[in-house]
């Protein structure tokens, strides 16, 4: 097993943007070709753009705006609204801001399987005041078992935000890699620390437990190991 912990970087041509992969330190991270934070208002547009051959997943921490994609109406944005798009052919999408709004949101390119016939889709969930609560932690399914959202990569993803202190175990897999971005606070993924605008980075582990404090929230994402 082994975590490494990665800050997010900032650059100087967009400071609206955190990004984790691509960077000099960890150029990729397979099956993960980018995983960034961004945050946009009416005046910082974030506009269309193709992908093409990935899955991309974008999940609002905060504010909100709304999601375009193909010729259908806009959808709405909100804090833990979650859209997975699958794209194996070029289509673009964006997130357009009325005046005023603001918007916050985490950012995850995963690339597909290759010679897999995957169709293009959109799946989305709305924020739901649900998953399972404990005494130290709120943990949400985003995508995968407990959702109504399926990828094609095979990613599972989860946000756990700490009201107590204290530990959390997440089960993750030998045979699959993931990132644990920290979206706010400071804790510890096992032994590793971990403050926000960072990321810990497993491989071959079954699981990692999460330590921390009330105010810290991470986003776990992971995928099978690809070579």
């Amino acid at each position: 097993m082994s975590i490494r912990v990665v800050p997010g970087e900032i650059s100087a041509k967009d400071t609206t943007t955190r990004t984790v992969i691509p960077t000099a330190a960890q150029p990729r991270w397979p099956p993960f070709e980018r995983v960034a934070e961004r945050i946009a208002s009416s005046g910082h547009r974030f506009p269309p753009h193709h992908h093409a051959g990935v899955e991309v997943l974008t999940y609002v921490v905060e504010g909100s705006g709304s999601y375009e994609f193909g010729p259908g109406p806009p959808d709405a944005l909100v804090a833990g609204s979650t859209h997975l798009l699958t794209a194996p052919e070029p289509v673009a999408h964006a997130i357009r801001l009325e005046k005023g709004q603001t918007i916050r949101w985490f950012a995850l390119v995963a690339t597909l399987p290759p010679r897999s016939p995957t169709p293009l889709r959109l799946q989305s969930a709305r924020a739901v005041v649900s998953g399972v609560r404990d005494d130290v932690t709120h943990v949400q399914p985003i995508i995968g078992a407990g959702t109504p959202i399926a990828s094609a990569v095979g990613m599972e993803a989860e946000v756990v935000e700490f009201h107590g202190s204290g530990a959390s175990f997440r089960k993750l897999g030998h045979d699959r890699v993931a990132v644990g971005y920290a979206l706010s606070g400071r804790g510890a993924v096992d032994n590793e620390a971990v403050d926000g605008g960072e990321a810990a980075l497993v491989e071959g582990a079954a699981g990692v437990a999460l330590h921390g404090r009330p105010g810290f929230r991470v986003i776990l994402v992971s995928a099978p190991r690809r070579i």
